[in-house]
């Protein structure tokens, strides 16, 4: 949601805009800095701390995923493989509705190490093409961490909502039984 698509012929889509922004108190609550910010507008600077970010025209999703990742991918069909790949990279921390009866929110839940289901509706940034619309999000928020480092930061969010941690150690203990 960060202002990414998964092809250039998005940025001509006429139909409902996916570029909606990371409000600056998400990342002020939680004081970490990125290493990548995969699905970053490419014309419009927002306030992701990452030192790499890329674009529409990098195409996030072929990209090389490295280090801590922050995701706030683009709302729609193809948020299933962002998370996919947010999975299977294993450090970060992803920012989607909570869809929980979706099949990749359900795989979300099940792999990160924390979440937080935020309280309330988060007023996002709106982009460019949104900027006469009303910023507040149609859904609820989820925040899924992959990472200790993540969870830890994601803790801090706590009073926001609902924080889960995920206890891996007792999965795999009931599998065995």
């Amino acid at each position: 949601m960060d202002g990414f698509f998964t092809n250039t012929e998005a940025v001509k889509n006429t139909h409902k805009s996916v570029e909606w922004y990371t409000p600056a108190w998400v990342f002020e609550a939680l004081g970490l800095e990125f290493d990548l910010d995969p699905s970053s507008p490419h014309d419009m600077e927002t306030v992701v701390p990452a030192s790499k970010k890329y674009t529409i025209f990098d195409d996030g999703l072929k990209k090389p995923w490295f280090g801590r990742v922050w995701l706030n991918p683009p709302y729609g069909k193809d948020t299933p493989m962002w998370i996919r790949r947010m999975i299977d990279h294993g450090e970060g921390i992803a920012l989607v509705f909570s869809r929980t009866d979706a099949a990749w929110c359900q795989e979300a839940m099940t792999a990160c190490t924390s979440m937080l289901f935020v309280a309330g509706r988060i007023n996002f940034v709106p982009g460019r093409e949104n900027q006469h619309k009303k910023s507040r999000s149609g859904a609820g928020t989820v925040m899924f961490a992959f990472g200790e480092a993540c969870a830890g930061a994601l803790k801090k969010m706590s009073d926001r909502g609902v924080y889960l941690e995920c206890d891996r150690q007792s999965e795999k203990l009931h599998s065995l039984i």
